[in-house]
């Protein structure tokens, strides 16, 4: 941020700290987002854009890997929350169960394909945890696996209530196969980014591919 932005920033008062906390938040998200590396987000740097002195922010957080895993879990909680909600509105619209699925599949892809900043962040971000630490403390990446399992288990209810049992594995499946399409494309030659029919063609066919036809 240069020096023009710092004196425009209003200063933080007492009381503020929810405000504080947010604007540390969406600096980290932007540094994150821009670079997709947890090593290029230093607390000191944050600390120096917002004009605060740096051990403000352990008031909020209570280091720099507790700051990354909110801005992650905020994004993936809303993302999961979106498509819960798509698979909703189209139940209430009177969608069938291949329908109601087919909804939250496009919600995923919309979003994919509209933020790929934030996606790349969101699923690409390497990050400084250890394995034996994901293990522990799960991951907030948990709450799209669970909205991706229970889309499917809800299709098997009522498209073939005897394959419910397999609901977690065709749910990773079928958003790993998703995820895959999606990374490649953001790849491929400008003309074909610009038109995401081909998502749409492989998506229906994975998804055909998966899962036992509804009646």
């Amino acid at each position: 941020m240069d020096s023009a932005a710092q004196k425009r920033r209003v200063p933080y008062r007492q009381g503020e700290g929810e405000r504080l906390r947010q604007d540390i938040l969406d600096t980290a998200t932007r540094i994150l987002e821009e670079s997709g590396r947890e090593d290029a987000l230093s607390l000191r740097g944050i600390a120096r854009e917002l004009g605060i002195a740096a051990p403000s922010i352990y008031l909020h957080f209570n280091d720099k890997t507790d700051l990354v895993r909110t801005v992650l879990d905020a994004r993936y909680a809303a993302l999961a929350s979106t498509m819960r909600k798509a698979g909703s509105a189209a139940a209430e619209a009177g969608a069938g169960a291949w329908g109601v699925l087919r909804a939250i599949v496009g919600t995923y892809r919309g979003f994919a394909v509209d933020n790929p900043r934030r996606y790349r962040l969101m699923f690409s971000l390497e990050q400084q945890t250890s394995a034996e630490d994901r293990r522990a403390t799960g991951h907030p990446l948990d709450r799209v696996l669970i909205a991706w399992t229970d889309a499917v288990d809800q299709y098997l209810a009522a498209a073939c209530p005897e394959q419910r049992e397999e609901a977690d594995t065709l749910g990773v499946l079928l958003w790993t196969g998703l995820h895959g399409q999606f990374a490649l494309w953001h790849t491929l030659p400008h003309s074909f980014v610009d038109d995401d029919t081909i998502l749409r063609e492989l998506e229906e066919a994975l998804m055909r591919r998966l899962l036992p036809p509804s009646d």
